[in-house]
């Protein structure tokens, strides 16, 4: 006879994403876009518009002041973006 045990999940306590981190996570990914679509220069702004960010992602990166928006009327996807000097320091870190 075989004695065969079967665990659908890893013994111990789940390790579960909180959706605030997965934003943060979002948005260092994001800063690290800017970073290699300006090159790394300060002040050089850079059209969200086919980025694929979400307004989430982008939200998080303008309060932790990796990222400022310049204020554009229209749509908010014609919005440019650029890197603060925080965000380039993410940026390089991450590098």
């Amino acid at each position: 006879m075989t004695n065969r045990n079967f665990h659908a999940a890893p013994e111990g306590k789940p390790k579960v994403m909180n959706t605030l981190d997965a934003i943060d996570v979002a948005a260092r990914y994001f800063v690290y876009k800017l970073y290699e679509a300006t090159d790394g220069r300060p002040i050089q702004w850079q059209v969200l518009l086919g980025m694929g960010e979400s307004a989430a992602t982008i939200s998080r990166a303008v309060d932790r002041g990796w990222v400022a928006l310049q204020d554009v009327r229209g749509k908010p996807l014609d919005r440019k973006a650029a890197l603060t000097d925080e965000g380039r320091r993410v940026a390089r870190k991450g590098r």
